[in-house]
């Protein structure tokens, strides 16, 4: 069993965790792997017992509710415990009345398209992430240390997918570890039990997206007095995980306090497990059509001229983006604004003229696909050069404008602006 689950920093076989236990059989001799133990370590045997299916199916859902919308994040796939390995599709859907910032917090997109993104995860390694488009499928692989060297680990979307109790992280499994039992479970037909349980307010964080879990434990009103949540764990007769339902409403208030979720006022997560020990069919990664990430991701400034990008394929904006085929969709479109020269009288304006040279590239471009958002504009890469020129002299050009303009003189700008803009194509299917 290669599941671990981390708790205050370190990595603790879970195995480790729960004393032995087995799920086969307990240090009680006959008795129940899991309901024969005391109430207080049962749920910490769910977990593990979950594990001893070997393979499942699961759906894990976030329910944002309130001002008449409701906002939905669901991720569905397999999980092979045996291998150590997770698929899973995502779908983070966002309704338009929404305000933006709560939308990027939530993983959404702006224009209120879905977000949809598929994964790929091996165990406390390796995450991937696909990127489909007209010639098939690629994948696109992120090795703890390419995470690391681009700062996407932590609090980051692909790195919470290493998960502790399931190979695919940041659902409602995680908490398992710490549920605490309030009463003795009620006893369902075919064997199994509903559990009622309370969860340390400090793990709700390890439930929601990145975008809410950093702002929640930066908040301070997480500690050991921040009151706790309720979650709802319903086995089968072997004691597996098979239903989970938490209110994560208690933790509004201090997303509220940081002008997050305003217009939320109810936050449900929910986990569904299936299929236990059955075959799974996956879509794992294999040598082909696989590329790294090194290789692959770029900033904004890594963009060529002429390049499409989807900003949402790895939800951190255009702090990494993955350039894509102009055929595919895609919601960033990368153009040359053409070589320009500018003669000025004084230094007044000069900070505006890489955008002026944009907006002017933009009205001239032809557009791949979709229609450019002439507000969206930002500029990249100028690649301007600037000169002083005074009457006899020969022109000395510097990368950096001068900080005055001497009596007389002109100054002459020159280069290329490269300028992004929003482009919200969709290809019809």
């Amino acid at each position: 069993m290669r599941r671990v689950v981390r708790m205050a920093g370190s990595a603790l076989a879970l195995a480790g965790l729960l004393g032995g236990v087995s799920a086969c059989g307990s240090p009680f001799g006959g008795e129940h792997a899991v309901f024969g133990k005391p109430l207080g370590k049962q749920l910490k045997a769910v977990a593990h017992v979950s594990q001893e299916g070997l393979t499942a199916r699961f759906t894990a859902r976030t329910d944002y509710g309130g001002s008449g919308t409701k906002a939905t994040d669901v991720a569905a796939g397999t999980l092979d415990w045996d291998q150590d390995v997770a698929r899973a599709e995502r779908v983070v859907h966002v309704p338009a009345p929404l305000a933006e910032a709560d939308a990027s917090a939530i993983g959404g997109r702006e224009a209120r398209r879905d977000v949809r993104q598929t994964y790929a995860v091996r165990g406390h390694g390796s995450v991937y992430l696909a990127v489909d488009g007209h010639q098939g499928r690629t994948w696109v692989r992120f090795t703890p240390g390419e995470r690391k060297k681009r700062g996407l680990n932590g609090d980051s979307e692909l790195n919470r997918l290493n998960g502790a109790v399931l190979p695919y992280g940041g659902t409602l499994a995680e908490v398992l570890p710490y549920a605490e039992p309030v009463k003795e479970p009620a006893r369902l037909s075919g064997g199994g039990r509903r559990y009622t349980a309370t969860v340390p307010a400090a793990h709700a964080a390890d439930v929601l997206p990145t975008g809410l879990a950093r702002p929640l434990r930066g908040s301070g009103r997480l500690g050991e007095d921040a009151k706790g949540f309720t979650v709802t764990v319903t086995t089968d007769g072997k004691g597996r995980v098979v239903a989970m339902t938490a209110d994560l409403a208690p933790q509004l208030a201090a997303l509220h306090a940081q002008s997050l979720l305003r217009d939320v006022t109810t936050l449900r997560s929910e986990l569904r497990l299936s299929r236990y020990g059955r075959w799974q069919r996956e879509d794992f990664p294999g040598a082909h059509r696989l590329v790294t990430s090194t290789k692959t991701v770029r900033s904004a400034r890594g963009i060529e001229p002429g390049q499409c990008a989807d900003t949402q394929l790895l939800g951190l904006g255009r702090r990494a983006l993955v350039p894509v085929d102009c055929a595919d969709p895609h919601d960033l479109w990368k153009f040359p604004s053409g070589t320009y020269t500018r003669t000025l009288d004084s230094l007044d304006g000069l900070g505006s003229l890489p955008l002026a040279a944009c907006r002017a590239g933009l009205a001239d471009a032809d557009p791949v696909n979709g229609a450019p958002d002439p507000a969206t504009l930002a500029v990249t890469r100028d690649g301007l050069r600037y000169a002083v020129a005074r009457p006899g002299e020969a022109l000395t050009w510097h990368a950096t404008p001068p900080s005055t303009l001497p009596r007389g003189a002109e100054l002459r700008v020159k280069g290329d602006a490269s300028c992004l803009v929003t482009t919200a194509y969709q290809p019809l299917s």
